[in-house]
């Protein structure tokens, strides 16, 4: 753990792409998963979430994939929005017709994501919080925009497989460790769900949504 407390030490502070932030946005490999199985780490996530008070609850999926997620939980939630940087996926979500789900073509780093989003959320679905992070300046604004998304209380979930992935850099390897030194910079309180499906909640007197 870096001496100031903060993951990625050696990161670049900031990549300077502020139009397009994050990796392999033009690799299909990395981002195509329409048709792909659901991932170990996603359907861990899926188990922990059905185990919890989710009934009723807005919840934001980063990520959406197959869109298996929404038809798991749509039709008991008060709403699914999901994020995709990925059109065939946004394309195969809305033939779907799943009620209460919509997918928006948009990148969890942009500063776009504040002015597409007008739900507020009581769980956001991330299982690969840094693998497509590009420098600390744009995976901390994402932690920002999750946060300013979240209503009081409100936790992210996400899972040790995904944090173990990365596009690019090795250094994006995520630890439960370094999770909990995001409680110095973030309002939050990082805690295990399960052996490997971590919560990051918001801390409800400090956010506000």
């Amino acid at each position: 753990m870096p001496a100031d407390g903060s993951p990625y030490e050696s990161c670049p502070e900031v990549c300077g792409n502020l139009e397009r932030p994050g990796v392999a946005l033009d690799t299909p490999k990395w981002i195509e998963h329409s048709h792909l199985d659901t991932t170990v780490d996603q359907l861990r996530i899926e188990e922990a979430l059905a185990a919890m008070a989710w009934r009723g609850k807005s919840i934001l999926h980063i990520g959406v994939g197959n869109s298996r997620f929404a038809q798991r939980f749509a039709a008991e939630a008060a709403l699914i929005d999901g994020l995709t940087v990925c059109q065939s996926e946004v394309d195969l979500a809305r033939s779907l017709r799943i009620p209460n789900y919509t997918v928006y073509f948009l990148n969890k780093y942009s500063r776009e994501f504040l002015l597409t989003l007008t739900n507020r959320y009581d769980f956001v679905i991330d299982n690969n919080l840094a693998s497509f992070a590009c420098c600390k300046y744009h995976f901390y604004r994402m932690l920002d925009n999750y946060l300013w998304a979240m209503k009081p209380g409100a936790r992210i979930l996400t899972d040790q497989r995904g944090m173990d992935f990365t596009v690019e850099e090795q250094r994006w390897i995520l630890s439960y460790e370094d999770l909990q030194a995001l409680e110095r910079k973030f309002p939050v309180r990082v805690s295990r769900v399960t052996a490997t499906v971590y919560s990051i909640a918001a801390i409800a007197s400090e956010v506000t949504g």
